[in-house]
């Protein structure tokens, strides 16, 4: 197990001094990371997010408070307008480079960053720390025992020969996720291999000619990426074992999609491993272990109905009411 979670990556500036009170007013411009904000109990705290309700429905669902939070530009952040908010701690990922900027006008920054199983766990811990909340601390080590216990489960009783796994992020652009992701972890992980062979990280644009190459024996489409059925009336894709096989999925979706980088990475180890090694998940189990997912980490009670849509990656439905 240790060499699964060797070579994480996870980035978090730290303050050089101490909050003389836990922060406040949070503001998150990572996606992700807002799920973790929602499993440490700080989504109250968010004065403003990059996460709209369109967009993610299922977090605005089990976190309502959310809708007081403003939405801010998802491809820059304005340091101005985090001084009118004033924020005592922003969240940035490290791919948008604002940290240094957003530090030299006297903003607290954490940046983020991690493309391994152990990045994900010590950035839950991490922010834990940051929110000075022992409950977050709690819930951190908690959270850090399901999964590792998770790894230790779903490592076993892999194929002897392992099945190639393509995962595609979209459709249109045509884009899919390589090695040195952790798409690509729990792809291997779960008992199969990357058949993106020679393509690094996530979200790299490439062609069906290639695709029918690779000629994977799973397709796996991110929750967003489009519908399966596009690939099953395709001539091109037609030719794809995959899809002659009957074996293309989509992938599940609730408060963040589960194949990236937020606390549902816990689910997507256990549906992963029976997509990858059976073929097909055991939906009644799958749904109990959702539902006690949330009841767990997100101190969200969902119905049969509720954990059904987002294991088939549907939005909820609208509430009465």
């Amino acid at each position: 197990m240790k060499a699964l979670l060797r070579g994480a990556m996870a980035v978090l500036w730290v303050p050089a001094f101490a909050w003389a009170a836990p922060p406040q007013r949070i503001v998150d411009a990572w996606y992700a990371h807002n799920a973790t904000l929602l499993m440490l109990g700080a989504s109250d705290r968010v004065v403003a997010t990059v996460v709209t309700p369109q967009r993610f429905p299922w977090m605005y669902r089990v976190a309502p408070v959310l809708k007081k939070a403003e939405i801010i530009n998802t491809t820059s952040v304005n340091a101005e307008e985090l001084l009118r908010l004033q924020s005592d701690l922003v969240f940035v990922p490290t791919s948008l480079h604002a940290a240094p900027a957003l530090r030299a006008v006297g903003l607290n920054v954490a940046e983020e960053g991690f493309d391994r199983f152990e990045g994900l766990l010590d950035c839950v811990s991490s922010t834990a720390e940051l929110l000075q909340d022992e409950q977050a601390k709690s819930q951190a080590q908690a959270y850090r025992t399901a999964f590792t216990q998770a790894l230790a489960q779903s490592g076993k009783g892999r194929n002897a020969s392992a099945p190639r796994v393509l995962h595609i992020a979209s459709l249109h652009p045509l884009q899919i996720d390589g090695e040195q992701s952790i798409i690509d972890q729990w792809i291997r992980h779960a008992g199969g291999v990357n058949a993106a062979q020679g393509v690094h990280g996530n979200k790299r644009p490439v062609t069906i000619e290639q695709i029918l190459v690779w000629n994977p024996d799973i397709v796996i489409l991110g929750a967003d990426a489009g519908d399966t059925a596009l690939l099953t009336q395709d001539p091109l894709w037609q030719r794809v074992k995959a899809v002659q096989d009957h074996r293309v999925h989509r992938n599940p979706a609730g408060v963040f999609n589960w194949d990236r980088y937020s606390p549902e990475l816990l689910l997507q180890l256990e549906w992963s491993r029976e997509i990858i090694q059976g073929g097909k998940v055991d939906r009644p189990a799958m749904i109990a272990r959702i539902r006690d997912f949330y009841r767990r980490f997100y101190r969200y009670d969902l119905g049969d109905a509720d954990a059904t849509r987002i294991l088939d990656a549907e939005p909820p439905t609208a509430k009465n009411g």
